[in-house]
């Protein structure tokens, strides 16, 4: 049996703050999350998601699936998730539990933000999120190729690189990529590795995208429209198909989940691409 952490502190739920002093490990970490977002883990703990800790003890992960899902084999694609900037993963999944539920796919939110400051440190790096990510799903039993990456703002300028890393270990985990709001820096070191050959010349030969932007983003050439545009033409000329690109004009930065219409959309993608994945992982072609 996965270790899960027993919760009983107390909290209310205000904006995230860095934290006064760092989280120690996990177990911290999401006794101030939790006290942080006290509302949003109600939920997550009332629609049944486990709260589990990651293999290195420095952060935790919240895990769901639909009712009549939790002890199918194989199990049903899912929805990886990754917050934005200074947030939680109580916030991620709060937002995409009811998409999930509807479309019959679970959810593994990552609190990837390790709650001690705003520097690229207190995040996890690609290179260390990813084995965490890769156990939990190889735990999990998901099928290769039927998990979808999400990631929004700062997560979705980590999805690049966790993409890449999952092309480079053979398994591909990934089959679609949702980078929501968060364009490509080519100076991150990891993005500096993909331009550089170090995935090989085609780092994103097989991978599937769907990309949202926010006309009214406030940051337009980081995370808004021009920065998708940008981030788009780069993945493309790596060797990525461009499922959809969704621009909304009158959407601000977190405007994705505020529109049903753009989640489904995403989702209508997986629901094209994955069937055709597990289809291989049975070697019928159905």
């Amino acid at each position: 049996m996965r270790a899960l952490w027993s919760l009983i502190v107390i909290g209310t739920c205000c904006a995230a703050p860095i934290a006064a002093a760092a989280p120690r490990d996990g177990k911290q970490l999401l006794l101030w999350a939790k006290a942080m977002n006290a509302d949003r883990y109600q939920f997550a703990l009332d629609e049944g998601a486990q709260i589990l800790p990651t293999s290195d003890g420095r952060s935790f992960c919240l895990l769901w699936y639909p009712i009549p899902l939790r002890t199918v084999s194989p199990k049903p694609p899912l929805i990886v998730t990754l917050h934005g900037h200074r947030s939680f993963a109580f916030d991620e999944f709060f937002l995409w539990q009811p998409y999930a539920e509807r479309h019959g796919y679970g959810v593994l939110a990552v609190q990837w933000w390790l709650g001690g400051g705003d520097d690229a440190r207190d995040y996890y790096a690609p290179q260390e999120l990813y084995p965490l990510l890769a156990k939990i799903l190889k735990d999990e039993q998901i099928d290769p190729g039927t998990a979808i990456l999400h990631g929004f703002s700062r997560g979705a300028a980590n999805t690049y690189a966790l993409t890449a890393l999952d092309r480079a270990s053979g398994a591909a985990r990934f089959g679609l990529t949702i980078a929501n709001a968060g364009g490509v820096s080519s100076d991150f070191p990891p993005n500096e590795q993909i331009g550089q050959g170090v995935f090989g010349e085609q780092a994103f030969a097989g991978t599937h995208w769907v990309l949202f932007c926010g006309g009214l983003d406030p940051h337009p050439e980081r995370d808004g429209c021009p920065a998708m545009r940008r981030t788009a033409d780069w993945l493309t000329g790596l060797g990525g198909t461009i499922d959809r690109l969704i621009e909304d004009p009158q959407a601000k930065h977190g405007g994705f989940h505020r529109t049903a219409a753009h989640v489904n959309a995403a989702l209508d993608v997986a629901a094209r691409l994955l069937p055709d994945a597990r289809a291989a992982q049975r070697g019928d072609g159905t």
